[in-house]
């Protein structure tokens, strides 16, 4: 049975983990959002997410980061195992719902041409 739970230690929290991976890792961009991925050595996907106050006050900001951890959450065992992943919502990601988040993402993180 798949477990669509999000613990503690799927998670990057240290501002020094955020850096490693903005710095060494690989950049996607989309529309709304930019997406950076790289391997890690624990054998499991953690995610990251930063909000830009650009997109809005602090509802629609954490309404963004709910959003983002509900899609990885569904979708976690579909991401590359491995790896660490902060998504960055850029200015207007405030005005999508999960529907749109899934389509935007979905196209270049589950993409089967992605090299990693």
């Amino acid at each position: 049975m798949l477990s669509f739970s999000f613990p503690k230690q799927k998670r990057i929290l240290n501002r020094r983990e955020f850096v490693n991976v903005n710095r060494s890792g690989r950049r996607l961009p989309t529309d709304h959002f930019f997406v950076t991925i790289r391997r890690n050595r624990l054998g499991m996907t953690r995610l990251g997410v930063t909000v830009n106050k650009k997109v809005g006050n602090a509802v629609k900001r954490n309404r963004v980061k709910r959003l983002i951890r509900e899609f990885f959450r569904l979708h976690q065992s579909r991401f590359p195992q491995g790896y660490d992943v902060v998504i960055s919502a850029t200015k207007d990601a405030g005005y999508l719902d999960l529907r749109n988040i899934e389509k935007e993402l979905g196209e270049i993180l589950f993409d089967k041409n992605l090299r990693l």
